[in-house]
């Protein structure tokens, strides 16, 4: 029970529990798990997330408990790495749409400005 109250083993559950999340939502986005769904699309991916990060946090438990402190450190640093270019993928794809909306905005903007034709008043007769 010691053993999974160090410092190394408390960040390799962490990072299992991040780094499973990121996975099963990159999952659910590949296999357009929430694709057609309106708002209950991004509960859907949440919801792969979830389960995910479940499963490899009870594994990540188990692991700690049965491996020696050297390969739980090695661990980390991969799931580190892992984490890292995770996040290095979803911030460029953020990057790139960003940059395209803006591409497609900026057209919008340029175009000259047509007068638009007035509405003729419309004059009453009163007595």
């Amino acid at each position: 029970m010691k053993k999974l109250l160090k410092p190394a083993s408390l960040l390799f559950n962490v990072l299992c529990l991040l780094v499973f999340f990121l996975a099963g939502t990159f999952f659910a986005g590949w296999i357009e798990a929430g694709k057609n769904q309106g708002l209950a699309g991004g509960a859907i991916v949440f919801g792969w997330g979830i389960l995910f990060a479940g499963i490899a946090f009870i594994v990540s438990l188990i692991l700690t408990y049965h491996l020696i402190h050297r390969k739980i450190v090695i661990g980390n640093w991969v799931l580190l790495t892992c984490l890292l270019m995770g996040y290095g993928i979803t911030h460029y794809r953020f990057v790139q749409r960003d940059k395209l909306q803006k591409e497609e905005a900026i057209p919008d903007l340029e175009k000259p400005i047509s007068p638009q034709e007035t509405t003729k008043p419309i004059e009453l007769d009163f007595p």
